[in-house]
């Protein structure tokens, strides 16, 4: 048991990294003070299990770091608080925290942190680089994800029960997953809204104890999100199944890792936070946890010092803010995700006018030094689903008389508001909601989908379910008929686009023959073959990939890709481009049931798309005397 220990300062170069950590020599402190009024450390361990206050000395001190150590103190199972006065705080840079309360439990006084942890065995495992072009990115949130009764794992809303759900998302062909914030934050909402400092917000809890019926008089607020700082060092203990979250996260990461899975992070970062602190927690994150990538938010980010820190230089480095500070990355490892797709693809999606040249810009948009991401629905808005089966948000429940939230979604509820039985009506929405997952796999970005959309997973409207830790937040895995459709053609959409390079190019498809070998690489056609109609009233074309520019020897054998869009609601027709000898146009997939036909003239061919439909037509290789006596079949029937 410990009986006493002496404090020194630390050498200068000494100093960091900050926080607590046991050495051989003893206790390591290191902690940023303000310099007014006492400061110090409380101790937890077996001696004192009330805690022991030690001040910080003031001979210990350089600059606003207050830097000691507490020489022959070996308790290992110490943990410990800061305190400034009477205000009792967590260490910001804390590497571990104890896990002494439940998700949603109130927290009287903060949970301590821990200064020690066992040591991990990593073994093998080591960051995964998937480049942009190759990504398939599946965001979720790791209560929500699993939490739901119907979710099938025993290990329900935790990282142990996402490990559990690997094999689905194999089978469906992810091979990154983005996890809303993960890092240490209290999900109990404050019952005031008045403005904190940065460092009221990221440190304090302050030591208070409700007032007696307090607890009854108000029910307690959750942000289930988590877009809020915390202690950025620490994953989330309540996400735990177990005591020990740092060892059951590693677990995960490294569980995903060998299943060929990519794990990337959702950070929020507070605007006066800076770059260089938000640069040494995502190398942090990076060598001990062995994070693949990160999706940054925050109102003012220098993108090109974090995307030149060499230790960064393949983890994918992604964020949506608009006044961003971005630089030239010596390699492509910074990603945009932007509204304009999410919106366009929407609009297009439900037939507004004029949105045909939007369409045909994003679904080739792509650019040599960034990562461009695409999606369609995500956390922050309507579920797929919701897309097509509301007009209007539908956020009673989360308290705010429906006014959270974005009013305008660019949503189509396909003839009646909400849930409906009419088999009119189902069908409808599920041919849209495929129609949503081509156009999203089909482009060239890397496409994003937000776990449960690709069996339609459903909010009940809610655009905003940020305070909603229940079924409305949670994914409902018991899927209906047209849930089990939808995974279907998603599986078969990502194989797709997975198995053909052309399908999702490294570089910016640029429309013109480069090889010269008659065709360009990507091309767009109209009623006519070539001849694209992009008036304001066009809501139908065709898109043609021409293989020739990503084969790798005999490979790809399905050289051309032909991608007709109707998205008008009555049936159109377009003109297939004419292949070389020894090929045929054969179909792949459609999103509706009916079976479009090609029809055959003297000199070209014409496919017929049904209304708001997609139809995907591949070639394949034929010998040449088939494929004449093919044609004159063709013309016969057609004439007979």
């Amino acid at each position: 048991m410990q009986k006493t220990f002496q404090i020194k300062g630390l050498d200068r170069a000494r100093i960091y990294p900050l926080g607590v950590s046991l050495e051989e020599e003893g206790l390591r402190i290191s902690a940023v003070c303000n310099g007014r009024g006492e400061e110090g450390i409380i101790l937890y361990d077996r001696k004192h299990r009330e805690g022991r206050r030690i001040p910080f000395q003031e001979n210990c001190r350089i600059g606003s770091v207050c830097a000691m150590m507490l020489t022959g103190y070996r308790d290992k199972s110490c943990s410990y608080l800061f305190y400034r006065g009477e205000e009792v705080y967590q260490d910001p840079y804390c590497k571990r925290v104890d896990n002494a309360y439940g998700y949603g439990a109130p927290k009287p006084t903060p949970p301590r942190c821990k200064a020690v942890g066992e040591p991990y065995e990593w073994g093998s495992d080591g960051n995964i680089h998937i480049p942009y072009e190759e990504m398939i990115l599946y965001a979720l949130h790791v209560r929500g994800y699993t939490k739901h009764r119907s979710s099938g794992v025993k290990r329900k809303g935790t990282y142990a029960g996402l490990t559990e759900k690997i094999p689905y998302l194999q089978e469906l062909g992810i091979n990154m997953v983005l996890l809303m914030p993960a890092y240490e934050f209290d999900e109990v909402m404050p019952e005031n809204n008045t403005a904190q400092t940065m460092e009221q917000a990221v440190l304090s809890y302050t030591q208070k104890l409700p007032s007696p019926g307090e607890e009854e008089e108000k029910k307690q607020r959750i942000n289930y999100w988590g877009y809020q700082p915390g202690l950025y060092y620490v994953p989330k203990s309540a996400y735990a199944y177990s005591r020990d979250a740092v060892g059951e996260y590693r677990d995960m990461v490294r569980a995903f890792h060998r299943a060929g899975i990519g794990v990337a992070m959702q950070f929020y970062f507070p605007p006066e936070m800076r770059s260089v602190e938000i640069l040494d927690i995502l190398k942090y994150w990076v060598l001990e946890y062995h994070i693949d990538g990160f999706h940054l938010m925050s109102a003012s980010l220098d993108m090109a010092l974090i995307a030149g820190e060499p230790l960064l230089a393949e983890t994918m480095l992604l964020t949506s803010e608009g006044n961003a500070h971005w630089g030239a990355a010596k390699t492509r490892n910074l990603g945009w995700l932007s509204d304009g797709f999410l919106y366009n693809m929407r609009r297009f999606l439900k037939g507004d006018d004029n949105m045909i040249n939007q369409f045909l810009f994003h679904v080739r948009e792509n650019k040599e030094e960034l990562g461009i991401v695409n999606s369609i629905a995500r956390w922050d808005g309507l579920r797929l689903m919701d897309l097509v089966s509301y007009d209007r948000k539908h956020n009673e429940e989360n308290g705010e008389d429906n006014k959270d939230g974005v009013d305008y979604n660019c949503s189509w509820n396909c003839g009646i508001e909400g849930k409906s039985r009419k088999k009119g009506i189902q069908e409808l929405r599920l041919r849209q909601m495929k129609n949503a997952m081509t156009i999203l796999l089909m482009s060239q970005g890397t496409p994003l989908i937000y776990g449960g959309d690709e069996f339609a997973n459903t909010q009940g409207g809610n655009n905003n379910p940020y305070c909603q830790d229940n079924e409305t937040a949670w994914i409902k895995w018991n899927q209906t008929g047209m849930g089990r459709e939808l995974l279907d053609y998603t599986k078969f959409m990502i194989g797709m686009r997975r198995a053909h390079r052309i399908l999702h190019s490294r570089t910016l498809l640029r429309g013109i023959d480069t090889l010269s070998c008659g065709f360009p690489d990507i091309s767009f056609h109209g009623r006519e073959a070539w001849r694209p109609d992009t008036s304001p009233a066009s809501r139908c074309v065709g898109i043609m990939y021409c293989g020739f520019y990503a084969m790798e020897g005999e490979r790809e054998r399905e050289c051309f890709f032909y991608i007709a869009v109707n998205m008008h609601w009555q049936v159109d027709y377009l003109g297939l481009p004419k292949l070389p000898k020894g090929k045929l146009w054969t179909y792949s997939a459609s999103t509706g049931k009916e079976m479009p036909e090609i029809e055959e003239n003297a000199s070209s061919q014409e496919i017929c798309v049904p209304a708001r439909t997609i139809v995907l037509c591949t070639t394949k290789d034929v010998p040449v005397e088939t494929e004449k006596t093919g044609r004159k079949k063709a013309k016969k029937n057609k004439g007979g």
